[in-house]
């Protein structure tokens, strides 16, 4: 406008997933399972790693009926749960635990897998995963597993402790959760597809599709099966063609 670049985005009427957590208190087993099930389809359609997954990045708006309440299932008659924040925003504040925090650390802390806390390049799908299982937790407690006065105890604790499970937590809750907070990242879900697996089972939904292989990973791999096929036929006379040629016949 004006010569001047902008944005236009879609406006979420419901604001955050925060914004519904905080109204409600906590959200029924169900009705959380369907909120990260919506969150990870975004995820997976994005084919990116996050790092910054937490209820404020996920937006609320109304669904296809026009209507802003959570309907496990139905983005028609209830409301719909998109992704947002793919970029990694500033904060100043290191005890501001819920703020992104740049420079020294990538993430949020309350929502930080343990290899964030230590060293972003070891960071892989499986952080979005332990961040996924720590707002599942949240949403069905009231609070999340870690907490305390600074964003580098929480940090610590990400590293080292265990969560405590309340006695009232559903055992389907937990066991996704338990699976979702392992301190090594190979002890997690190996892939988005099976957390949102678990999660669409909880909120009582049929099973979600699983990943389509890229075309282009199969056309290379398909050229490289033929390029190996016509190497393996023809060894015999490219290894002559090379002694030949070696020895300047």
């Amino acid at each position: 406008h004006d010569r001047h670049p902008y944005l236009v985005l879609e406006y979420m009427e419901g604001g955050s997933v925060r914004d519904l957590v905080d109204s409600k208190g906590r959200l029924t087993p169900e009705e959380a399972a369907w909120v990260l099930v919506m969150a990870v389809r975004g995820l997976r359609a994005s084919r990116t790693l996050h790092r910054d997954l937490k209820p404020e990045n996920l937006l609320v708006g109304k669904g296809s009926g026009g209507r802003l309440n959570l309907v496990v299932g139905d983005q028609r008659k209830g409301c719909v749960v998109k992704l947002a924040d793919f970029g990694l925003a500033k904060a100043f504040d290191a005890n501001n635990t819920r703020l992104t925090n740049t420079g020294q650390v990538m993430g949020t802390p309350l929502y930080m897998s343990p290899e964030q806390c230590r060293n972003m390049r070891t960071v892989t799908v499986q952080a979005d995963v332990y961040s996924l299982g720590v707002m599942l937790y949240e949403m069905v407690s009231g609070k999340p597993p870690f907490e305390a006065s600074n964003a580098y105890d929480i940090m610590a604790m990400h590293c080292n402790d265990e969560p405590k499970w309340p006695r009232s937590m559903d055992p389907r809750v937990k066991a996704i959760c338990e699976r979702c907070l392992k301190k090594s990242p190979t002890s997690r879900y190996r892939s988005l597809y099976g957390l949102e697996k678990d999660l669409a089972d909880l909120a009582g939904l049929g099973a979600p599709e699983p990943d389509r292989f890229p075309i282009a990973w199969m056309v290379a791999g398909i050229g490289l099966l033929v390029f190996s096929l016509l190497l393996w036929l023809l060894h015999e006379q490219l290894w002559q063609a090379v002694v030949d040629w070696w020895w300047g016949k």
